[in-house]
């Protein structure tokens, strides 16, 4: 395990981009707060004992598609803490170094417990190792101060025909997809966005939509692109060995 950061700077950081009202790293800060998950607790608990098996066996069912995070995990993560915000948002956050010093964060939101109503029509479509990610894990796991380079928060999900992306109806009816179907899951942070396709029988399928292109919809292997751009994302991440 590598060294603790100091909690004070951890704060310093935070505050930046977001307003804690805790931030916890042990069990014992966290035990009396039923909002918290219990699976989180297990990590934390293993953290000060200098062990992570909990936490790598909750994301081992992910570690197929998603390689980029099991070696984040496993030579990267410094830190694990427990994030409760003003509105009493829980995170668990993921913390990282870059340069030695610079402190990084990505963050994971307690599981979801149901779908949007507005997600609903399309949920069954969405790969079922994806759907488990939001059920059992974390709802969207992002680089903290962009909300970028990772699967976003459920809350955050947007249809290709939302207003934000522009499309008009021209051009929709001469893209290769449903825009009405296709829902944005991942945001590179430089304004592109890895969809789903959410059409046919079976499961949706990978489509990049690239903002400076945005008549020529990419398809693309879904887990692919997601593990390839995380794992570029974190290419500069400070290792400290297996």
């Amino acid at each position: 395990m590598t060294t603790t950061p100091d909690k004070n700077a951890v704060l310093n950081e935070l505050q930046q981009f977001v307003q804690p009202a805790a931030l916890m790293a042990s069990p014992a800060e966290t035990e009396a707060d039923p909002a918290v998950p219990v699976q989180w607790l297990r990590f934390l608990d293993e953290q000060e004992h200098g062990r992570r098996l909990a936490l790598l066996t909750e994301w081992s069912d992910f570690a197929a598609e998603w390689t980029s995070v099991q070696d984040f995990l496993r030579t990267m993560l410094k830190h694990l803490y427990v994030m409760r915000e003003q509105d009493d948002t829980l995170s668990l956050l993921y913390l990282y170094t870059v340069g030695g010093k610079d402190l990084n964060f990505f963050r994971g939101r307690a599981p979801i417990t149901d779908v949007p109503e507005r997600l609903r029509p399309v949920w069954d479509w969405v790969p079922a190792k994806f759907r488990d990610f939001y059920t059992q894990l974390h709802d969207g796991w992002t680089f903290l101060p962009a909300n970028s380079m990772g699967p976003l928060p459920v809350e955050d999900w947007a249809f290709l025909s939302d207003d934000k992306f522009d499309i008009d109806d021209d051009t929709a009816r001469r893209l290769p997809i449903d825009i009405s179907r296709t829902v944005a899951v991942f945001h590179n942070g430089a304004g592109d966005y890895l969809c789903l396709n959410c059409v046919g029988n079976g499961e949706a399928t990978g489509v990049i939509w690239w903002h400076e292109d945005p008549e020529n919809p990419e398809p693309v292997d879904f887990w692919g692109v997601l593990d390839a751009w995380v794992g570029i994302f974190l290419e500069e991440a400070d290792r400290h060995g297996a």
